[in-house]
C-alpha cells in the first residue's frame, strides 16, 4: 500500500509539473508571436523611411551638394543609432528563446525518463507505454530542432548587430566631401549595406514567426498527448493503487 501511495504521489506530482510547463510554454509561444508581429510591422515601416532618405541622399550625390548630403547623413545616422539599439534588444530576445527551448528539451528528457521507468514497472498496458515513449521521442526531436533554429537565429542576429554597429561607428564621425569621390562612394555604399541588414532583419523576423507558429502547433499536440496519457486506463489504475 505504501508503494502504491508513493506511485500515486509521483504520478500526481509529475502531472502538475507537466501541466505547469505546458502552460508556461503556451504563454511564451503566444507572447513571442504577438511581439514578432509588432516587430515586423515596425521594421517594415522603418525600412521604408530609411530607403526614402537614402533616395534623397542619392539625389544629393548627383548634384555633389556636400552640405545637403551631410545633413541627410546626420538624419540617417540617427536612424542607425535606433536600429543598433533595437538589434541589441533582438539579440537579447533570441538568447531568451534559446533558454526557453533548452528548458523544453530538458522537460522532454524528464518525461522520457519517467515513461521508461513507468514502462519497466507497468502491469497494465505496455502498448500504451510504448506509444507514450514514441510520442515523447518525437516531441524531443522537434524541440531539439527548435533549439538549433534558435541558436542559428541568435548567431545571425549577433552578426547583423555587429555589422550595423561597425557601419554606424564609421559614418558617425565621417563628413562627405567630393574631393575624393571614391571614398565618398565607398561610404555611401555603407548606407546601402545598412539598409540591406535591415531587410535581412525583416526576413529573419518572418522566418522566426513561421518557426514560432510551428512550435505553437507542436506544443498543442504535446499538451493533447499529455492529456491523453493522463487519461489512459493504465494511469487511472495506478492512481487507484491497484
Amino acid at each position: 500500500m505504501k508503494t502504491s501511495l508513493k506511485l500515486v504521489l509521483v504520478l500526481l506530482g509529475f502531472g502538475l509539473t507537466s501541466n505547469a510547463q505546458n502552460a508556461k510554454e503556451a504563454v511564451q509561444n503566444t507572447k513571442q508571436i504577438v511581439e514578432g508581429k509588432k516587430m515586423l510591422e515596425r521594421d517594415i515601416k522603418e525600412l521604408g523611411v530609411f530607403k526614402a532618405q537614402l533616395e534623397l541622399l542619392n539625389r544629393s550625390f548627383e548634384t555633389k551638394n556636400s552640405d545637403e548630403v551631410n545633413q541627410l547623413k546626420a538624419n540617417i545616422v540617427a536612424d542607425m543609432v535606433r536600429e543598433v539599439e533595437q538589434s541589441g534588444e533582438k539579440a537579447k530576445k533570441a538568447r531568451r528563446e534559446i533558454a526557453q527551448s533548452s528548458a523544453e528539451v530538458r522537460s522532454d528528457r524528464r518525461e522520457i525518463r519517467r515513461n521508461r521507468e513507468d514502462s519497466e514497472r507497468g502491469r497494465y498496458d505496455r502498448d500504451d507505454d510504448r506509444r507514450d515513449m514514441a510520442r515523447d521521442r518525437v516531441n524531443k526531436r522537434d524541440d531539439k530542432r527548435d533549439r538549433r533554429d534558435d541558436v542559428r537565429d541568435f548567431e545571425q542576429q549577433i552578426a547583423r548587430a555587429d555589422r550595423q554597429a561597425e557601419i554606424l561607428k564609421t559614418l558617425k564621425s565621417y563628413n562627405f566631401t567630393f574631393d575624393n569621390s571614391e571614398d565618398a562612394l565607398a561610404k555611401k555604399q555603407l548606407v546601402l549595406d545598412f539598409a540591406g541588414s535591415m531587410q535581412q532583419d525583416i526576413e529573419a523576423t518572418k522566418r522566426e514567426l513561421a518557426e514560432d507558429n510551428r512550435e505553437r502547433n507542436e506544443d498543442r499536440r504535446e499538451r493533447r498527448d499529455d492529456r491523453n496519457e493522463r487519461n489512459e486506463n493504465d494511469i487511472k489504475k495506478k492512481r487507484r493503487g491497484w
